[in-house]
């Protein structure tokens, strides 16, 4: 299946995609579109404390055994040999020709490229694809962690762009007509000029890194595709999936566009307008993976006491204990040991074998 390019617009940029780092596909042609409320679930705030109840005593379970039903197929056989990361540098992309026409720094990530300019920051391209190799071989034993997701993402061409908006702008127009608009995958990408960077890592810089989250929202895209009954993300609203399910829990109900006001109890509240169903699914499956790895713990950096002081605190679940207790079913799911999730902090290097 090609994937569309889930590229970045802002408002007046002639690009013919929409905000990468909202993690939407461009072409799908219902994003823009005003849903009908019958569309939406709202759930009664007296109905959230028996929601509470039911989340924390009657999360699910999940094995992916060849009968069950929630089985995954992989969606190629498993590519190898794995060639570890080495972060060498190169000028081209061997095989997609047009992402050369602009980009001229391509780093090699278990055949997934990090692509940038020479313009950029050395050592910020190379910390995003020693994120993104922590991401995939999370216990940096030199193999991909879960080959299905590896597999799913080597076959749609996905790849992590460092750029800037000027850049971005300039890729898209001498993409139209090529191989690349509609034949490579991005998720989200990095801006070296305004996003937030921890070279070394959280834990040794006290402060975030962006990486975290965009490196992670296109890695996402293969657990989503590789085991869609339990992952899964369809821009359908009513295709459901394990991780939709504790979303809606955890948001209060099933609703596409952003609610004017949250159901008391809810615990996850994205308020951005732009951002409908499935880009909400997105942002959840960080947060949570954030808090389970230990990423948004206190102790770190103050990326959780910052969100969760909004004046509409987006998400305030901040270590993995907390989540446990608060979010059963999407605790459960991500650490259910039949799939390999990350379960460390990425902090951008990466030695893995």
């Amino acid at each position: 299946m090609l994937i569309a390019l889930a590229l970045a617009a802002c408002a007046g940029t002639p690009e013919p995609a929409m905000d990468i780092d909202a993690t939407v596909d461009p072409k799908t042609p219902n994003v823009a579109k005003t849903f009908d409320v019958a569309t939406t679930t709202l759930v009664p705030d007296s109905a959230m404390a028996w929601m509470i109840e039911d989340n924390a005593q009657a999360a699910p379970t999940f094995t992916p055994t060849p009968t069950s039903t929630h089985t995954a197929t992989p969606v190629s056989p498993t590519p190898a040999p794995y060639k570890t990361p080495v972060f060498e540098v190169a000028n081209e992309h061997t095989t997609i020709d047009c992402l050369n026409a602009v980009m001229d720094v391509f780093i090699d990530v278990f055949g997934i490229y990090v692509i940038s300019t020479q313009s950029a920051p050395r050592d910020y391209v190379v910390h995003t694809a020693n994120i993104l190799a922590e991401f995939i071989d999370n216990d940096l034993d030199g193999v991909p962690d879960d080959p299905a997701v590896l597999a799913y993402l080597l076959e749609n061409n996905y790849v992590v762009p460092v750029w800037t908006k000027e850049i971005r702008e300039t890729f898209w127009e001498r993409a139209r007509g090529t191989f690349c608009e509609d034949h490579t995958g991005m998720a989200a990408s990095m801006y070296y000029d305004e996003d937030e960077w921890a070279i070394g890592g959280i834990k040794q810089s006290g402060t975030w890194d962006g990486n975290l989250e965009e490196v992670w929202h296109v890695v996402s895209r293969g657990w989503y595709g590789a085991y869609p009954e339990a992952f899964g993300n369809d821009e359908d609203i009513n295709k459901t999936s394990l991780l939709r399910e504790a979303m809606n829990v955890a948001r209060g109900g099933q609703f596409d566009s952003v609610p004017s006001k949250y159901p008391a109890g809810a615990w996850y509240k994205y308020h951005d307008a732009s951002c409908r169903y499935h880009c909400q699914v997105s942002e959840y499956f960080y947060w949570a993976l954030m808090a389970n790895i230990g990423a948004l713990d206190p102790k770190m950096t103050d990326k959780c006491h910052d969100i969760s002081n909004r004046e509409v605190p987006e998400w305030h679940i901040c270590t993995r204990s907390e989540l446990e207790k608060v979010d059963k079913r999407v605790y459960n799911l991500l650490n259910n040991p039949e799939f390999r999730l990350p379960r460390n902090i990425p902090q951008g290097k990466y030695k893995g074998g």
